[in-house]
């Protein structure tokens, strides 16, 4: 049978990529299965039995799972490393440093604003999400809390700054993907962001203000914050060496060094910082391991700081594999070309293009949990569209990155989603009502579309003049 003879039919292609989300939404949301790595077995068996009655062997299916799985090694080795840093700077004392000038220096009716721009200057220097959640995110955690923050709502603060950074940093691998693919120079794709995501920023930090505003917990965990902070003093040295590891991060990624060895240096320096304070190799060896447990004398605090360690990332590998192998079905299949191909024949206008490259960016992020595939695929798949519309590629590539840099941790079962889970231990289900920036940069990217303000055509220039307010000769 011929290639084009098992291209799935629209029909099927959307019953294949359908009923296995809903599959994995219904055993996550409705049912609670947490982690969820059964439904997203069976959506992964769901979705290969709807591709055999296509037309595909199962060795086909199965060479598209791996090469799936394949993709996502990076990723894997980062979470390890991030699993021992987190265990490795809690020795050194690192995050109850963090933790504890937080404490003094942050007001809890202002913590989440502060979460969020903390987030997005770290993020924004780095150009990583990943390093920012897995360091300053965990430290935030453990500050919000000791405030008695709901966990959600501190996890979204910190979502939304570090994909601030993520989507806007010239170091930001995303954002030099988006670029390159969509042939568009680098400082104009981030110029062209600014519209959407500037505005969603500042809707961003009013509310966090006002859930912070609404924030009583604290009230009652003033008395306990003192206490967190005279047991920080007495258990952890907290000296200026402890800021080490970070500012060691910070500086290594703005020159762009790979991350695999600046997350090696920002391990390493901890676990010297962390002998130099007297503890043994061997206790380390096992904290990385197995995790950091704190021995304070508060058992709150207790609870803050144990964690870390490369087994409490081993389930998040896991649901990373599954995730992708599902994901590698649905591109194997076809399927999700069958998709992209139907939206595309319908879209000639401003409005429908950058609504169908939104819409895209999501369904891939749906069918394969890739931040990268969801910014790669609808870059390549509308620019000749954009072309025929008169509308500059700034747009396609700000576009891609509205819904596909931004949307990938609302994913429950996304490569980021899951790592965020890992690492500070909330799920998308959990904290995406409260990831403001993410969700808010997608609605201005469709009112641009809708007003023409920050949309430029292929000679340059604005569709409507944000002076005037009027459109320009080239609309």
């Amino acid at each position: 049978m011929s290639p084009d003879e098992r291209k799935p039919s629209l029909l099927w292609a959307l019953l294949t990529f359908l009923l296995p989300v809903a599959i994995i939404l219904y055993g996550t949301v409705f049912v609670g299965v947490r982690p969820p790595i059964l439904p997203l077995l069976v959506a992964v068996a769901v979705a290969g039995i709807m591709c055999l009655k296509i037309g595909y062997s199962w060795n086909e299916l199965q060479e598209g799972m791996l090469a799936a799985v394949g993709r996502i090694q990076l990723a894997v080795a980062i979470l390890m490393l991030v699993g021992m840093i987190i265990a490795a700077w809690m020795a050194s004392g690192t995050i109850p440093a963090i933790i504890y000038w937080g404490l003094r220096l942050i007001a809890p009716e202002h913590f989440l604003v502060s979460a969020f721009l903390l987030c997005a200057v770290a993020s924004l220097a780095t150009g990583t999400s990943f390093g920012t959640m897995g360091t300053i995110g965990v430290a935030l955690i453990g500050v919000g809390g000791a405030m008695n923050f709901t966990p959600a709502w501190t996890v979204g603060a910190i979502v939304s700054g570090a994909y601030f950074g993520d989507k806007m940093s010239p170091v930001s691998d995303s954002t030099n993907i988006a670029a390159t693919v969509c042939e568009v120079p680098l400082f104009t794709h981030i110029s062209s962001m600014l519209w959407t995501t500037i505005p969603a920023a500042v809707v961003a930090i009013v509310g966090y203000e006002i859930l912070g505003s609404m924030h009583t917990g604290n009230l009652s965990g003033i008395g306990s914050i003192n206490t967190i902070l005279t047991t920080l003093e007495a258990s952890y040295s907290l000296s200026p060496i402890a800021f080490i590891p970070p500012v060691l991060m910070i500086i290594l990624a703005y020159k762009r060094l790979p991350v695999l060895p600046v997350m090696v240096v920002c391990l390493v320096s901890a676990l010297a910082i962390a002998m130099f304070e007297g503890a043994t190799l061997s206790a380390l060896a096992k904290q990385l391991t197995t995790g950091y447990k704190a021995t304070t004398a508060s058992g709150e605090l207790n609870k803050l700081l144990s964690r870390g360690g490369l087994m409490s990332i081993m389930v998040t590998i896991l649901l990373l594999t599954s995730g992708m192998a599902f994901g590698g079905i649905l591109e194997k299949a076809r399927v999700l070309e069958v998709l992209l191909d139907a939206m595309l024949r319908g879209a000639k206008s401003t409005i429908s293009l950058v609504g169908a490259t939104l819409v895209a960016a999501y369904i891939i992020l749906l069918g394969t949990g890739s931040q990268i595939l969801a910014v790669v695929v609808p870059g390549r798949a509308f620019a000749d569209a954009f072309k025929d519309a008169k509308i500059d590629a700034r747009i396609l590539s700000r576009t891609c990155e509205d819904a596909g840099t931004l949307g990938c941790p609302l994913v429950p079962w996304s490569v980021h989603a899951f790592y965020i889970l890992g690492v500070l231990g909330v799920s998308a289900v959990d904290f995406l009502p409260y990831a403001f920036l993410n969700i808010a940069v997608p609605v201005f990217s469709v009112l641009c579309a809708i007003t023409g303000f920050g949309i430029v055509t292929r000679d340059g220039k604005p569709v409507r003049s944000l002076r005037s307010g009027k459109a320009s000769n080239a609309a």
